[in-house]
């Protein structure tokens, strides 16, 4: 191997390795603004990391504020579901000695042919039941097993008496923490205002600001230098056209490097510079071309804006660059004849461009024996 050919060599490899790296960087902000696009179109993949520091500063000092009423609100909503609990296990047990005892003073009243009025009847709080006990008690002539369950449906009135006030004590509770509830739930819808205020300062759809956040953050500190988050601050656009531009770049050399390993006209330096340029030149120029085709098939505006070059994903941009890089020749030639049959349809004659074509198909930057 020559020095020529090793110097040849580490440019090569030089130049792989500085392309490999900005295309990483614009790839991976590009990806980013077009992850976020799709997590909040209204954002256009575009967000301020400024402002999002500032507003994420703000809403932690906010949340911090209102730790201690939101710790409280939680509290008084498990006091309320455990009264609730309670409360429901005590009328249900009320209901059912209620219940009991309803059947068991009509019995005694059937037995003494009392006639019960039906408001009385139909009264089954513990003073109604009450009455009933005492108006059977008092009537003289009752057998003795009446008498004694008499006697047990006193006891049980006054359990009855008993487990009402506590159900009204419990539903006073309630009510306290209820209000309480009421009270703590404005200072906390209060605070939440005001985070979901600062959201949307950075994410017009603030449901979506975690996720966004989360991806921001996480770009920022896997980045060298923070540079890809710096990238991801420009516009979708101008990132697509970089990386449409690198991709070709990549493209061209992966075609040189196997022609410097395995072609037998070396490898010079004029053609590393000149496929470079020739390769992003056919990239950008089958990326416009690409554009221009899906936007001559929008129809109405609202088309014709997802058709623009920041809606793409990232990764058809990179491959139309690596595409365009590698078959630089034939894309030209590609362009070249497409363009020529437009010319002749429109009436233009194309002699002068036929005749340069018959000299060098591929056109001047694509004969590798001149620039070899």
């Amino acid at each position: 191997m020559t020095f020529y050919k090793f110097a040849v060599g580490v440019v090569l490899t030089f130049a792989m390795i500085t392309v490999l790296t900005m295309s990483a960087l614009v790839f991976s902000s590009r990806d980013f603004q077009f992850g976020v696009a799709q997590i909040s179109p209204s954002t256009n993949g575009l967000i301020s990391f400024a402002q999002l520091d500032a507003a994420d500063r703000q809403i932690q000092q906010l949340e911090s504020e209102s730790a201690g009423p939101r710790g409280e609100l939680l509290e008084i909503d498990q006091q309320i579901a455990s009264l609730d609990g309670q409360v429901q296990s005590s009328e249900s047990s009320a209901n059912d000695a209620r219940a009991a005892m309803v059947g068991a003073i009509a019995d005694i009243e059937t037995r003494a042919n009392v006639q019960a009025a039906q408001s009385a009847a139909a009264d089954m709080s513990a003073q109604g039941l009450s009455q009933r006990v005492n108006a059977l008690a008092a009537r003289p002539g009752l057998p003795p097993a009446d008498q004694q369950g008499v006697a047990q449906l006193r006891v049980q009135v006054q359990q009855l008496a008993d487990q009402e006030a506590a159900l009204d004590d419990r539903s006073a509770e309630r009510a306290a923490l209820v209000g309480r509830q009421r009270l703590v739930s404005g200072q906390v819808a209060e605070a939440n205002r005001r985070v979901f205020a600062l959201q949307q300062t950075v994410v017009p759809d603030y449901e979506h600001y975690t996720r966004v956040r989360g991806e921001a953050f996480a770009l920022r500190n896997l980045s060298p230098l923070g540079a890809s988050a710096y990238l991801a601050q420009g516009h979708p656009a101008l990132l697509s056209t970089v990386l449409v531009l690198l991709m070709g770049a990549l493209g061209s050399l992966l075609y040189l490097f196997p022609a410097y390993l395995n072609r037998a006209a070396p490898v010079t330096m004029a053609e590393i510079a000149v496929r470079l340029i020739f390769g992003m030149c056919a990239a950008l120029a089958f990326y416009v071309l690409a554009n221009a085709a899906i936007a001559s098939f929008s129809i109405d505006s609202a088309s014709q804006v997802t058709a623009t070059s920041s809606a793409i994903n990232p990764f058809t941009v990179s491959l139309i660059g690596i595409i365009a890089g590698v078959m630089s020749e034939d894309i030209a030639k590609w362009i070249q004849d497409r363009g020529r049959g437009i010319l002749q349809q429109g009436g233009m004659t194309a002699s002068a461009p036929a005749q340069v074509a018959d000299t060098n198909a591929g056109g001047g930057l694509v004969n590798n024996q001149a620039i070899s």
